[in-house]
């Protein structure tokens, strides 16, 4: 079995790779990617050791590999989706490449130019507007990243008024730190989150087109610039995830208490005129002359 040293040192070397990359536009013109040196001379020495990787350590390092090609993904572009079946995917591409370090027959660099070929080749066929907005000579990805606002900002923004506000809330997009969560349980008020990653309390991280939302569980739900942004920017560009959040968006409304609110921003109009009157009632209001926050309360 690998000295387990040798395993964190192969573990800084990869995430030293990941720091290098970070930003980087795989899809530039000029190909940029490429281990950096620290990577090839690292590589070489501990290439000889990875057929002594047990199973357990193969997963641990898959398992890291996958979770840190996610996180930079994610803090690049908001928008980037990855269902179970890409995830799962993302783990082939690093158990193939420490499969290839393993054959000693392999140069380095063929090794370097299979595995950035596989990942581009993936996130054009998973994610086919990332690469199209990015096919170009800008060095830099395009970025849509969004921001870790306050609790009091949020609570401002969207008009919430923390002694009228209906408990239990839940706050979809509550983002790493869980912000309003945290503040709204501050104010004693039953506040949960869900986000596809998030440490906070009160908040699970998990995708919000697996999270069981219940049914009439719900008197408050808030999310800003979190599923009704990505909603849009999928309907314009994925009919087939736009569906997901079609049906998503339904059970969200469908876990609402009676007079429970459904508030965020930014508004659908395309998606809220459909809704049935008798059902909901829809209310815009103009936050920015671009841009406006829904209310959608359950008669």
């Amino acid at each position: 079995m690998l000295n387990q040293n040798i395993l964190e040192q192969m573990s800084l070397v990869m995430e030293n790779q990941f720091i290098a990359n970070t930003n980087k536009n795989i899809f530039c013109n000029t190909n940029q990617l490429s281990f950096q040196k620290n990577t090839m001379i690292a590589l070489f020495k501990f290439r000889k050791f990875i057929c002594q990787l047990s199973e357990e350590q193969i997963d641990y390092m898959v398992h890291k590999y996958q979770n840190q090609f996610l996180d930079e993904f994610y803090k690049v572009n908001q928008y980037i989706y990855f269902n179970e079946t890409s995830q799962e995917y993302i783990r082939t591409i690093y158990l193939t490449l420490l499969n290839e370090l393993e054959d000693l027959d392999l140069s380095l660099e063929e090794i370097e130019d299979r595995h950035y070929k596989r990942i581009t080749t993936f996130i054009k066929n998973s994610n086919p507007a990332i690469a199209q907005i990015n096919h170009n000579d800008n060095r830099m990805a395009q970025q849509f990243v969004c921001a870790q606002y306050s609790g009091k900002f949020l609570c401002d923004l969207l008009n919430l008024n923390t002694q009228e506000i209906k408990e239990p809330v839940l706050d979809i997009g509550c983002g790493n730190h869980g912000n309003l969560v945290t503040y709204l349980r501050s104010k004693n008020i039953k506040a949960y989150g869900i986000d596809r990653e998030t440490s906070a309390y009160g908040c699970t991280s998990i995708d919000w087109f697996a999270f069981n939302y219940g049914s009439m569980k719900w008197n408050t739900i808030i999310s800003n610039l979190s599923f009704t942004s990505h909603f849009l920017y999928h309907h314009l560009e994925n009919e087939e995830i736009a569906n997901r959040y079609a049906s998503t968006y339904m059970n969200i409304l469908a876990s609402l208490k009676k007079q429970g609110q459904w508030i965020y921003a930014p508004s659908i109009p395309f998606f809220e005129e459909l809704l049935p009157n008798h059902l909901y009632q829809v209310e815009r209001t103009s936050i920015h002359k671009d841009f406006s926050k829904t209310v959608i309360t359950k008669r």
